[in-house]
């Protein structure tokens, strides 16, 4: 007789994991069983939060803050965030268009639901972040797929958007994750009139802007004003766990977004928000950071370059560097299992960023101690000597 109370999970909720965590979670069993690891497998900012910030937590514990605070986030930050564009990006916005949100999570789903309904058809360019896949399967929104070349898996073509036809919406990421990969002006405003064009809800996820290296990103806003940028105080403000984002959103969606933020999350939170106003004074202390994670590129780049069974390019933005791994022969989740078992090393399988060729490859995060990716990379070229 069948159990009546028996609860059976909804089609929509059988998405994909986040196989990076499944790694994750393996290297931290191996660690408390004494196993030295060597996390290259998160995308975790290894400088820790600013000393101004870390500041002001203690005098805002002392303080009676208020408990929630506005849906679209307080004042006085999203007056800062509206200032930090007009200095770094020489653009004038509303501070009624910035949406505080929780982490960029929080900011994603909120613009889908603002923006799209059930069957909609939403582009992505793999390889990327793989949530926005995720998100969109869990919300009934169709997601296409626009994939690399086999033979040059880490280089996403931009132009590849003319051959879908009839899609609602695109994502992009940039500076990209997991490639590294920072699109031109000339790129960016391919994508900005091209969606303009054929009426498309543009997208742009910018989190990791400020990370950059040999040349500096755009903003999508640099080309007009009919996009939605999404950003976080997790990358570059190196405030990963506080879980602060924002979206900027055009004017049309101020309203509908700000009750989907009101119901659904009611608000972000106080210590956070108040907390990140202090962000945009240690700028200075931030880029330092990385100074530094351009350092750790420089040395990941030139080790990589001794392992002759893996191809890779320069990754000019982000702390990644994702690698073209069809020379082993391995599948990405065996190879990256393999790789921890055997010397500590935790990666993840481009599994997570690319479900077409993704098998083929691997992301290696250079965002920690650069010392420690260094003694990494070492085990790294010598667990490949050993077995190819």
């Amino acid at each position: 007789m069948q159990n009546n109370n028996t609860y059976f999970p909804a089609k929509r909720s059988n998405i994909d994991s986040f196989f990076v965590m499944n790694v994750l979670s393996k290297a931290n069993r191996l660690e408390s069983e004494g196993k030295e690891i060597f996390h290259l497998e998160l995308g975790e900012p290894v400088a820790k939060t600013p000393n101004e910030v870390k500041k002001e937590i203690k005098k805002l514990i002392k303080l009676n803050l208020p408990g929630y605070t506005p849906s679209n986030g307080i004042l006085e930050l999203r007056k800062k965030i509206s200032k930090y564009y007009k200095n770094n990006y020489s653009v004038e916005i509303d501070h009624n268009q910035i949406f505080v949100t929780t982490g960029s999570s929080g900011a994603f789903l909120l613009t889908f639901l603002a923006c799209f309904d059930p069957g909609d058809k939403v582009a992505i360019f793999s390889p990327v972040y793989p949530a926005y896949r995720n998100i969109l399967k869990s919300l009934n929104i169709e997601v296409i797929e626009i994939g690399t070349d086999k033979n040059n898996i880490d280089f996403i073509d931009v132009k590849k958007i003319t051959k879908i036809s009839s899609i609602n919406g695109l994502i992009i990421s940039n500076p990209n994750n997991p490639t590294g990969q920072v699109l031109s002006k000339k790129e960016l405003n391919y994508i900005y009139s091209y969606c303009k064009k054929n009426k498309i809800i543009l997208i742009s996820d910018e989190i990791y802007h400020g990370i950059e290296y040999e040349k500096k990103a755009c903003s999508m806003l640099n080309f007009g004003k009919n996009s939605i940028v999404i950003n976080s105080f997790s990358k570059f403000f190196c405030m990963p766990g506080w879980r602060l984002g924002w979206s900027i959103v055009p004017k049309t969606l101020e309203k509908n977004f700000l009750k989907l933020a009101q119901n659904l999350f009611i608000s972000s939170s106080n210590i956070a928000q108040f907390s990140a106003l202090k962000s945009f004074d240690s700028i200075k202390e931030l880029k330092i950071n990385v100074e530094n994670y351009k350092i750790s590129r420089d040395i990941v780049i030139n080790e990589l370059s001794k392992i002759p069974q893996i191809k890779f390019s320069k990754p000019y933005g982000g702390f990644y560097v994702y690698i073209d791994i069809r020379k082993t022969k391995l599948d990405s989740s065996v190879l990256v299992e393999k790789i921890l078992l055997e010397t500590g090393v935790a990666l993840t399988p481009g599994k997570d960023f690319d479900k077409i060729n993704g098998k083929n490859a691997i992301r290696l995060s250079f965002s920690t101690d650069k010392q420690k990716v260094l003694k990494a990379l070492k085990k790294l070229i010598k667990w490949f000597k050993r077995n190819y």
